[in-house]
């Protein structure tokens, strides 16, 4: 009796912690007697709550079909594609068939993947996209359908759409206009066909330093595509919004605040929730402003390197490679260390909604460089090559930034400190708490025989997903 409350008391426990619960599984035997390692991917019907979950290894694709009730309507299997294209740009639903986007590493070949569960069958198409007088920006979903953005020498937007005869074909023209007061800050001019390596960043999770930290980041909000470029040269934040419903664009400018002893270097920003965060930084000083998106200041916080930091909610923490032999973490105490090692590197701010908080995270990171050349961070977008060469990988899943913040998070090299702050973004004295990442590593720390893992919304849920190659069985746990 004591024994059988015992086991339901620790269920109850993990359970409370943890807060997973397995959904379904579902065996998906390759017919092999091999224990091959598998790449995870989800596709998510926005508009009738189909999922469907896809696995790849080496040679095939084996897709299943799911409803809003988890009962399998489908599968369908083929051979995978080439693994020159190793990049999954996005994926649009046509009824019961789903046709993914891929690319090479340098943007110039396309490939669509068609995942058909009607007739149950994997099928591939190369398209022509010709960008000789265009730069290829990024991908987003919004309905079921695929927008493709591209930019153009003369500073315009090209928006493209997938058709039903799965051609590329151009949806909306933007000209870039700025506004007078704005054109006087932008003194160098500015080219959007500069812009390169855009991060994709889903501000329902935590994002890595090193992903916020990117001067070029794409968010969607429903409709709505926000496109924020750092300016280096004129110390500005450049705001782009496409409507995808309304197909209108409109482009801001906002200043960074100045140092009281000086002007900032490292600048960066974060779009959260309707606001923009900026952060700038020095050895001798930092300044964090929060602003709505009218450029109106709600809130500001200032750092200097004698004092204490009064928002300071963990430790300064430096994750990844340090001085000592086998350590990758390490506490600072003095303000000034921090400002040194985040100045002398890459700035950033980030953070997402908690319930009536506000959990952030402010610092930076350095680009690591080693043998061969600059090793990329964790999470970036422009990978060379399959990820995980020989054990299966196929595609870097671009299109899913749940599963980017995921990685780059569990693996990050940055120095930072963490804050809690109120709707109002006022300073809440607390002590850090473990956020949904932190539950999913230890929650994986008992999973054996673990590949094909996958971290995604559906429906407005956060899923996380594994196969197990000794089961041949997929499992999926809402977290």
């Amino acid at each position: 009796m004591f024994k059988s409350f015992l086991f339901l008391f620790i269920f109850f426990i993990s359970g409370s912690v943890f807060g997973q619960e397995e959904v379904f599984n579902f065996i998906q035997d390759d017919g092999t007697s091999l224990n091959r390692k598998k790449d995870g991917y989800s596709f998510s019907n926005k508009l009738n709550g189909d999922l469907a979950i896809v696995l790849i290894d080496r040679k095939t694709v084996f897709s299943n079909l799911f409803d809003t009730n988890f009962k399998k309507i489908s599968t369908a299997t083929g051979d995978a594609i080439n693994k020159k294209y190793n990049d999954l740009l996005g994926y649009q639903i046509m009824g019961n068939t789903y046709a993914l986007l891929a690319t090479n590493s340098k943007k110039k070949k396309f490939i669509i993947q068609l995942l058909d569960f009607k007739n149950k069958t994997v099928n591939t198409k190369e398209i022509d996209l010709d960008f000789k007088k265009e730069k290829f920006l990024e991908t987003v979903q919004y309905n079921n359908e695929l927008y493709l953005l591209t930019a153009t020498k003369s500073n315009t937007f090209i928006l493209r759409t997938l058709s039903n005869g799965l051609n590329f074909e151009i949806l909306k023209t933007f000209d870039i206009a700025f506004e007078e007061r704005d054109e006087k800050l932008l003194k160098t001019g500015f080219l959007v066909t500069a812009v390169s390596n855009i991060t994709k960043i889903d501000t329902r999770v935590p994002n890595a330093i090193e992903q916020a930290g990117k001067p070029n980041k794409l968010y969607q909000e429903g409709s709505k595509m926000y496109l924020t470029i750092e300016d280096s040269e004129d110390l500005v934040t450049i705001f782009h919004t496409i409507d995808l419903k309304s197909l209108t664009l409109k482009t801001k400018v906002f200043p960074y605040t100045k140092g009281r002893k000086g002007t900032y270097k490292r600048n960066n920003s974060f779009v959260l929730d309707g606001k923009l965060l900026q952060v700038g930084s020095s050895r001798e000083e930092m300044t964090f402003t929060i602003k709505d998106f009218d450029n109106t200041t709600l809130k500001s916080y200032y750092i200097e390197k004698d004092k204490g930091i009064d928002i300071k909610n963990s430790p300064i923490t430096q994750e990844g490679q340090t001085f000592i032999p086998f350590v990758n973490r390490r506490e600072m105490e003095e303000t000034s260390k921090y400002l040194r090692k985040i100045t002398s590197g890459n700035v950033g701010v980030t953070g997402y909604r908690n319930g009536e908080e506000y959990d952030l995270s402010i610092g930076g990171y350095k680009n690591i460089s080693s043998g061969g050349g600059t090793m990329m961070m964790p999470g970036g977008t422009n990978m060379a090559g399959p990820m995980g060469v020989g054990t299966g990988m196929v595609y870097f899943p671009t299109y899913n930034p749940t599963y980017i913040s995921y990685n780059s998070y569990s693996s990050t090299k940055s120095t930072y400190f963490n804050t809690t702050l109120d709707l109002d973004f006022e300073y809440i004295k607390k002590e850090y708490e473990k956020n949904i990442f932190d539950r999913i590593k230890e929650f994986k720390r008992d999973i054996k025989f673990e590949t094909g893992e996958d971290v995604f919304f559906h429906a407005d849920v956060l899923y996380f997903g594994h196969y197990n190659t000794k089961t041949k069985t997929y499992h999926l746990y809402k977290m």
